[in-house]
């Protein structure tokens, strides 16, 4: 059936937002979570994603739309595995957005111009630009959604950008002004890599916008949204306007239903101290390396229980990472964070801001294994935060690993300031705030999204 199809018997169409977004769990929880805050207010929401998310979204009752890529897409065309696609994704940082993304611009355009007729407004993620394409065309209001900090780009609060990390220290210390001009020059660099985009903008008869598509080129005139607790930044005087930080929007269901933990899981955990868990989120679980077997090791070496989220591989593939489930060791495909990580000891995580939300919501002390993209940055203000310690992947060992958890353990102002920080986060609600800012922005009739006249603010 065709994706039109899909949508028309999927959804009535009054009141609806499209809720666009492109990526791992990570991308696709918070959109459902303003979904479901949206649907408790009388819009019909629409979340448009890879289609091997259907299942899930529509389980949680949300409508749904096809959105190219799917990852089976990507497997098909290009020829890889899920894991390869996974390697090559952290060891070149152009295959994401060439390989990945751009390659399929028309595509997502097409589905979403499908979708979009007769919506009241599209709400995307960063690398949503088909989706903005369509809403453009279609004259439909555009607000972004920025899940990290690091998006914003921000010469006030300059993030860790990957390959340069060292650079993150010296633009704070120099200021705003320095900062901005090294952050332009890298805007620069990588501009040429959105060719594709340009053209398909000038093929649909749309005109030219000269800003970064991936930086300031995903607002319009209705803002931007941080969708992230302002504990991990605050608003910026270099944001465009208006922008909210609105705190995390918590959705936590392996299946799009209620969440629970196995019985086994359960058991595991009611039967002795505090584990120390150990996730690589789902993405980079796809292709762990040797993370879990010396996360078990770690775990051994000081004497504690451990969990592992293996992902796809689940308990009856670990055996093919060396591992099997004992006494002190659970072994899962998937568990909802926000029911096993208050119960850890520490957690252990690639810092994708999924997992750093939950694992901040928890209010457990965190050692952070960033691999690529905003994970760096993500891991760095974890650590300002002072709940979190950072290794690097390829520094990722036994000793290391054991080294820094006892540092964890062994101060207790890590442990104290995450129990403070769990009971503000608690006190937000980013879907709720997300949607209440949606429903105002709808009710002022926002005009609609023209890049043009952003360009020329």
């Amino acid at each position: 059936m065709s994706a039109a199809g899909d949508f028309g018997r999927d959804a009535p169409r009054a009141r609806r937002v499209i809720l666009a977004t492109l990526g791992s769990l990570g991308d696709l929880h918070p959109f459902m979570a303003v979904a479901l805050a949206l649907r408790a207010r009388g819009f019909t929401p629409v979340i448009a994603t890879a289609a091997d998310y259907r299942a899930k979204v529509e389980a949680a009752g949300i409508a749904f739309h096809a959105m190219r890529p799917s990852f089976g897409d990507l497997e098909r065309d290009l020829g890889l595995s899920r894991p390869a696609l996974v390697a090559r994704s952290i060891a070149d940082h152009e295959f994401l957005l060439g390989k990945l993304v751009l390659p399929y611009l028309r595509a997502a355009y097409e589905d979403l111009l499908l979708a979009g007729a007769g919506a009241e407004l599209f709400v995307t993620s960063t690398l949503c630009f088909g989706a903005r394409l369509a809403a453009e065309r279609l004259g439909i209001p555009v607000l972004a959604v920025i899940l990290q900090p690091m998006m914003f780009m921000s010469a006030y609060d300059p993030p860790v950008i990957p390959r340069i990390e060292f650079l993150s220290p010296l633009l704070r210390l120099l200021g705003p002004s320095a900062a901005a001009g090294v952050l332009s020059l890298g805007k620069a660099a990588t501009h040429g890599v959105f060719a594709p985009l340009a053209r398909l903008r000038a093929e649909l008869g749309l005109r030219p916008d000269p800003r970064h598509p991936l930086f300031e080129g995903q607002f319009s005139p209705a803002g931007a949204l941080g969708l992230y607790s302002p504990t991990l930044g605050a608003v910026q005087a270099d944001y465009p306007t208006p922008s909210a930080i609105v705190g995390f929007a918590a959705f936590d269901s392996e299946d799009g239903r209620a969440a629970s933990l196995s019985p086994a899981l359960a058991q595991f955990l009611d039967s002795g101290p505090a584990p120390l868990v150990f996730t690589l989120g789902s993405l980079i679980v796809n292709n762990p390396g040797g993370f879990f077997r010396e996360s078990v090791a770690a775990a051994r070496r000081l004497g504690m229980r451990a969990v592992l989220l293996v992902g796809p591989a689940g308990p009856d593939g670990a055996a093919g990472l060396g591992l099997r489930a004992g006494p002190d060791l659970c072994i899962a495909g998937y568990a909802p964070h926000s029911l096993l990580f208050p119960r850890a000891a520490a957690i252990v995580h690639q810092v994708g801001i999924g997992t750093l939300a939950q694992a901040l919501r928890s209010g457990r002390p965190q050692l952070t294994v960033p691999f690529f993209a905003d994970q760096m940055d993500n891991a760095a203000r974890a650590v300002r935060l002072g709940v979190a310690r950072r290794l690097s992947p390829r520094q990722y060992d036994t000793a290391r690993a054991a080294r820094e958890l006892g540092r964890l353990f062994s101060d207790a102002r890590f442990a104290a300031r995450a129990r403070g920080l769990r009971e503000q986060l608690l006190k937000e609600d980013g879907a709720a705030a997300a949607a209440e800012l949606i429903h105002g922005l709808l009710e002022r009739n926002v005009a609609p999204h023209k890049a043009a006249d952003c360009a020329a603010d």
